[in-house]
């Protein structure tokens, strides 16, 4: 239960309460009755009017004061003091029926009177909105009556028993407190549930509004399509995001990033129709309902917002410029489900980020496809070390001139149940989006060296084990410390570890490569650039970063005899690639090698390894295990023979 829910409890009646009321009011009220019709002929100047009236209204106020006494106990002192001074009042009547009232009065009578003005000064309190106007007037009201009362029981009393007169008295300025404190009591009540009522409305807005901007919340937007789907009429669906946003926040503070969102929010509402809503649902992510808009012409209106983010926000005497990336989703055409709707279109926005941004795309199946299948891939990658579907395999790499094993490249592998065999060009990716790569790479980081270790005291393989190391793993502050821990846990030497880098990853953070890369060499750790040629070639890090080797892209070995492209490109490239190589002391390995003139090529270039399916596939543990025990495979043994 929400704590609005809460308080508008409070102030109602459930839960068995009526019944334990009604249970304790019938049998008092019965009482009062019978007491009445037996006792009020005793005084003889009662009538029928007289026996039941008072004691119903004399019930009927003790019921309501029994009402909110129930509900508020803890916390109104005014409506406590409002139920005992009624218990008095109540108790004192019988009393005074009983003992006290002399022949030939009539104040019974007269105070039965005064209940005919209840209902009206309660009506009265209920229609003033102003609250101390509303308890002025009760208050003067009941004084009034209480003067009228004493009065009249002074003018008329001195002459009876002065012990009946005075309790006669006691009796009417007890019941006048009585039901002024009653009404007082019953416009706080009125006050307390016109303030909850507030209250809701303003909590209400508040989650129906985005306060940054003051768009319609997403809680809105999710109440807006539902009716948008049940009405039937069609619509159609934008969902926008704000391309590099996150790059205005990181460089300008979060506090301009705010002043763009609420300048973008600006240019998007007067952009759309007065019957058409835009939200924002997060961060830099909004969605617009188009009612009634057919497709071409929703589009034609994404194209003008792109337009509209464009021109440059100034924010603190800068320009900054974005762009947005928006999918589209119909209804009824791609679904009458109003989530399937928002996620469609939340799909076809991210095909947009992922080819390239600022643009305009409409939801098709196959995209739908590929997103559930990726979004299912996440999902399972999270249990997939748990689970044990992770394994390594190991490619050997051959030192081009003795023939030997000199190097093994560990690779992971995931083997879904359902999925089979999947590809690390997609889990990867995966894997780095969703944070699991820091847990994965601890592993293979891991298992990897215990591996080497083993094949380096039982077989007395002296060679170096190669491990990739994603560039979101390497940015993690503690890297050089899981390095150190993988080899103390393994007790593999720190010279016979290597970490293969891509170039994006060692340029995308300058300080802090240099600063983790200078802490690997200090353990022993060699370090080698994959894929190089590929990426963000230069000199400078080559000479600056303690890098012992570059691993040559296998598209440059596979143009060398592919008769679509001209080899003599890779031939340059490749030379130039070794060329460096030689200058700056660093060793040339050529992946991808598949034939032997392919083999012939690199040899002559001067790589010093090759690594490729003409030398062996990648083999799991227990095969490259057998391969050790028998000696070099057919294939590198036969290079041998050729390169003596």
């Amino acid at each position: 239960m929400t704590r609005l829910e809460q308080q508008r409890s409070t102030y109602s009646v459930g839960g068995g309460g009526w019944r334990r009321i009604l249970l304790l009011a019938i049998p008092v009220a019965a009482l009062a009755f019978f007491l009445g019709v037996w006792l009020d002929p005793l005084s003889g100047q009662g009538t029928v009017f007289d026996q039941w009236t008072y004691p119903a209204m004399s019930v009927g106020l003790l019921l309501l004061e029994l009402v909110l006494w129930r509900r508020e106990r803890s916390t109104n002192w005014v409506t406590t003091s409002m139920v005992l001074l009624s218990c008095v009042f109540f108790l004192s009547k019988l009393i005074y029926v009983l003992y006290f009232l002399p022949p030939g009065l009539s104040i019974q009578a007269e105070m039965t009177e005064s209940f005919f003005w209840i209902p009206a000064v309660y009506m009265l309190a209920l229609l003033i909105p102003n609250l101390k106007a509303a308890r002025v007037i009760t208050f003067i009201f009941f004084a009034a009556m209480t003067l009228v009362s004493v009065g009249y029981a002074v003018l008329t009393g001195w002459t009876m028993q002065s012990s009946g007169v005075l309790f006669a008295l006691i009796e009417m300025l007890l019941a006048n407190l009585t039901l002024l404190t009653l009404t007082q009591a019953f416009i706080g009540y009125k006050d307390r549930l016109s303030a909850i009522q507030a209250q809701a409305d303003a909590l209400e807005q508040l989650v129906h509004t985005d306060l940054l901007t003051g768009l319609p919340s997403r809680l809105r937007l999710e109440q807006e399509l539902g009716e948008a789907v049940a009405h039937g009429e069609a619509f159609t669906l934008l969902f926008i995001d704000v391309d590099g946003f996150k790059m205005v926040n990181d460089t300008l503070g979060h506090s301009s990033g705010d002043q763009v969102l609420r300048e973008f929010a600006g240019r998007l509402r007067s952009s759309l129709r007065a019957q058409d809503l835009a939200a924002r649902i997060g961060g830099d992510e909004f969605v617009v309902i188009l009612q009634g808009a057919a497709p071409t012409w929703a589009a034609a209106l994404a194209q003008r917002l792109l337009a509209e983010l464009a021109r440059p926000f100034t924010v603190r005497g800068q320009q900054v410029q974005l762009s947005a990336s928006i999918g589209i989703s119909v209804f009824p055409e791609d679904s009458r489900d109003a989530e399937t709707l928002l996620r469609h279109a939340d799909a076809a926005m991210y095909q947009i980020k992922r080819t390239g941004r600022n643009g305009v795309r409409r939801f098709d199946a196959a995209l739908d496809a590929e997103l559930e299948r990726t979004v299912l891939l996440t999902r399972e990658f999270q249990f997939a070390l748990a689970r044990e579907q992770l394994t390594l395999v190991f490619q050997p790499i051959y030192h081009l001139e003795t023939g030997e094993m000199g190097k093994v490249e560990a690779l992971l592998r995931w083997t879904h149940p359902e999925f089979g065999m999947v590809s690390p060009a997609v889990f990867i990716p995966i894997a780095e989006s969703s944070g699991q790569i820091m847990p994965v790479g601890r592993w293979v980081l891991e298992r990897a060296c215990v591996q080497a270790r083993c094949w380096r005291e039982d077989y007395g393989w002296a060679g170096t084990v190669t491990v990739n190391v994603s560039s979101v793993q390497f940015a993690q502050p503690g890297f050089v410390d899981e390095v150190k821990a993988a080899l103390l846990l393994s007790g593999l030497p720190a010279h016979k570890l290597e970490l293969e880098l891509t170039e994006g990853a060692v340029m995308q953070d300058p300080a802090l490569v240099q600063a983790a890369l200078r802490g690997l060499r200090r353990l022993g750790v060699e370090i080698t650039i994959d894929d190089f040629g590929t990426g963000y070639s230069s000199l400078a890090y080559l000479r600056d970063l303690p890098i012992g080797c570059v691993k040559i892209d296998r598209s440059f070995i596979e143009d060398i005899a592919s008769p679509r492209r001209a080899p003599q490109y890779a031939v340059a490239l490749i030379t130039a690639i070794v060329g460096i190589a030689r200058t700056l002391d660093l060793q040339v390995v050529a992946e991808g090698v598949e034939t032997a003139g392919q083999l012939e090529a690199v040899r002559s270039f001067g790589c010093d390894f090759g690594q490729g399916y003409y030398f062996a596939r990648p083999l799991d543990a227990a095969s490259l295990t057998e391969l050790l025990d028998r000696g070099q495979p057919e294939a590198a043994t036969a290079h041998h023979k050729r390169l003596n």
